[in-house]
């Protein structure tokens, strides 16, 4: 799915049309499949080895295992993390998820776009209108720390399903649990983001 020089493209996803946008530099980018599952599981292996941590390779990844299978479940077709070749900055732990959504009679896409404006502030992204974006900021708990999570959303239409699918990209960065949220950090990241987002595009069959 993708030539890992901070392009994704889609063209293998039974459920979606072909589809191409941009990652940040040095970002590395999967499918949900075995194999790069495996990939995962040994790339995190060697890492923990080099930093003298091989005992707890089983532990991460029966985590990778795990995070996988419950990314399956929500209809995700792709998965990418920071590389060793991503910028410093990074704040923390990060991931850009894809998934697929689709309208349910409890809650059609049409709901969560006027949810997201009216509890999230959400607002289209570029002066197309063809994405909404919006922002949310949690506490969640990781490795025994208390943490936030910065999550920015990204919903765009699947043509030709009358709104009722959808690719939602879902960006989720950890970062100090006392940082503010307007931070210039975490405004940067909402800009990268927004920027590498806004140049997707569906492809012609």
């Amino acid at each position: 799915m993708s030539d890992l020089r901070n392009e994704l493209l889609g063209g293998r996803t039974p459920t979606l049309p072909p589809y191409r946008m941009l990652v940040p530099p040095g970002w590395e980018v999967f499918e949900l499949g075995e194999q790069d599952e495996t990939q995962l599981i040994g790339r995190a292996a060697a890492r923990l080895k080099a930093n003298n941590r091989g005992d707890l390779t089983a532990a991460v990844g029966r985590y990778v295992r795990d995070a996988l299978t419950d990314l399956r479940r929500q209809n995700a077709f792709a998965y990418a993390i920071p590389g060793e070749e991503a910028p410093t900055w990074v704040l923390g732990s990060a991931s850009l998820v894809g998934i697929r959504r689709v309208s349910t009679p409890d809650l059609t896409l049409d709901d969560v776009v006027r949810n997201a404006v009216a509890q999230h502030g959400g607002a289209p992204l570029g002066e197309d209108a063809r994405i909404m974006s919006w922002a949310e900021s949690r506490t969640v708990t990781m490795d025994g720390e208390t943490v936030r999570s910065l999550m920015l959303n990204y919903l765009i239409p699947i043509p030709g399903t009358r709104r009722t699918q959808a690719v939602h990209w879902v960006v989720n960065a950890a970062h100090a649990e006392d940082m503010p949220d307007d931070d210039p950090k975490l405004e940067a990241w909402k800009l990268l983001f927004d920027v590498h987002v806004a140049t997707f595009a569906w492809l012609a069959e």
